[in-house]
């Protein structure tokens, strides 16, 4: 058994780092992609169905951007709460030009 392990303990050791190494990665990725989107902060009687339609984006359906929320904020529709701030799909540089243009 020794001699099996010190055949192996260097491949066990790589694909351990690798592992560790992937999992820190998508942590961080997932983290940067986030800060290009905006956060709002969740008001009394909000729903994501309301947020979904004030702030609509063309190129997703209003099931679609519910499911981005969800799934991006670990939260599902019949759990937000007033105060809570997540993260919805609308770049913020969008936001700024969808409000110039509606004025």
């Amino acid at each position: 058994m020794k001699k099996l392990y010190k055949n192996y303990i260097y491949t066990i050791l790589l694909a351990g780092s690798v592992f560790i190494f992937s999992i820190l990665f998508s942590c961080t990725l997932n983290n940067d992609q986030k800060k290009d989107f905006l956060s709002i902060e969740v008001g009394e009687g909000d729903t994501l169905w309301g947020i979904a339609e004030e702030y609509e984006e063309s190129n997703l359906t209003k099931k679609e951007f519910i499911g981005w929320i969800e799934e991006n904020n670990g939260v599902s529709a019949d759990s937000i709460k007033p105060g809570q701030v997540i993260v919805i799909p609308v770049k913020g540089e969008e936001l700024v030009q969808n409000l110039a243009s509606e004025q």
